[in-house]
């Protein structure tokens, strides 16, 4: 047989060259923007992790591995250490905003502030690499919305609200991978974790029914990094049963009575923004159902008693990175990152463009709370 022809070099480079969107527009792995809308001196997810988020659970070393990587190479960006876990993991709270009002951040006045909260439940974690992605585009993107984000907004990136469960969650599914991945049928051991699970803290505790009591190191770290900022919006993004879709704010009945009446109005703007964005891509959704607003201990519930509105986000699970529903359909990682990435998203841009109202309301809320207990 003769030997096969070697490949000219100007085919070789059209075959490369032909790659080269798909993999621009794979930045973070959750968005379809090209290369050059991001700033190259920010490195990527996979420059540090090794893999594109949605890949699998990235683990809290990693994970702060990435935060300190970014923070050194973007001036938009602070990171502070609130505290630390009973395991000695650290609490981070990360600052994005442009880089003027980086510079000055301590004396900053006028934008809104955004609370981003992401996976207090260790096992419901594709909030993590959604907030991962937020961090990178924020601290990278070029494009309109990340500057207008920038120019009217400090967002603060809670990356991981229970960072012992959440390694424990991540844990287990590494050591139950085989060598074809993750197996995706409900009943296999990957979709199991080890006995008691890792949707709570260090002592098994739901760190979600803990903002009222504060008895726990990562809320006491929390709660004091909360009342530092006084956010105007704060988020908390969670995982529900693999068979549902996506929920996102107004709550059902009941709502408790202390609610702002501001707060049940910019549940409606916020929800008419993902809304939107949702019925773009064409997801399903729901609101009103399933998830109330009345217990002050929730990580929305308390801060909506500051004058924040909150905001419970629930995504329906991939179990262990990727999960057989009964629908037949598989419901992967990269599927529910990319969901709760396009909330937050959406919701953040939204506080964004209305930033002087939001602010203007919350001053009012705050100032007519002030009236009532005088």
């Amino acid at each position: 047989m003769p030997p096969r022809p070697r490949p000219s070099a100007a085919r070789t480079l059209a075959a490369a060259t032909a790659l080269v969107p798909a993999l621009a527009a794979a930045q973070h792995g959750l968005s379809a923007a090209a290369a050059d809308a991001y700033d190259p001196a920010v490195p990527t997810p996979r420059a540090v992790l090794g893999y594109d988020l949605g890949d699998r659970f990235t683990p809290h070393h990693l994970l702060t591995r990435y935060v300190e990587r970014v923070a050194a190479a973007s001036p938009r960006v602070r990171v502070d250490t609130l505290g630390h876990t009973a395991e000695g993991r650290e609490v981070l709270l990360v600052a994005v905003t442009s880089e003027p009002r980086a510079a000055r951040l301590a004396e900053a006045r006028g934008p809104v502030f955004d609370r981003l909260g992401h996976s207090v439940h260790g096992n419901e974690a594709s909030g993590v690499e959604a907030g991962l992605a937020m961090l990178y585009q924020l601290a990278a993107g070029r494009d309109a919305e990340t500057r207008a984000i920038l120019d009217s907004a400090v967002v603060l990136l809670d990356p991981s609200q229970n960072p012992d469960g959440h390694e424990r969650h991540a844990q287990d599914v590494a050591r139950a991978r085989g060598a074809f991945g993750v197996p995706s049928a409900p009943a296999a051991l990957a979709q199991q974790g080890a006995w008691p699970g890792a949707r709570g803290s260090h002592y098994y505790f739901d760190l979600n029914r803990d903002w009222f009591i504060q008895s726990h190191p990562e809320t006491r770290a929390r709660v004091a990094g909360f009342l530092s900022w006084m956010p105007h919006v704060a988020v908390d993004v969670h995982e529900m049963g693999s068979n549902s879709s996506y929920f996102f704010a107004p709550p059902m009945e009941p709502v408790n009575r202390n609610v702002p009446a501001d707060v049940r109005k910019w549940w409606d703007v916020f929800a008419a923004a993902n809304a939107a964005a949702f019925d773009r891509a064409g997801w399903a959704y729901f609101r009103r159902e399933g998830y109330d607003e009345f217990y002050p201990g929730y990580g929305v519930s308390w801060p909506i008693l500051t004058g924040a509105t909150g905001m419970t986000f629930e995504q329906a699970s991939s179990g262990a990175g990727a999960i057989r529903r009964t629908d037949g359909a598989t419901m992967t990682l990269r599927e529910a990152a990319r969901h709760h990435y396009a909330a937050e998203w959406a919701t953040t841009l939204a506080a964004a463009r209305r930033a002087a109202v939001r602010v203007r309301d919350y001053a009012a809320a705050r100032a007519k709370s002030e009236a009532k207990r005088s």
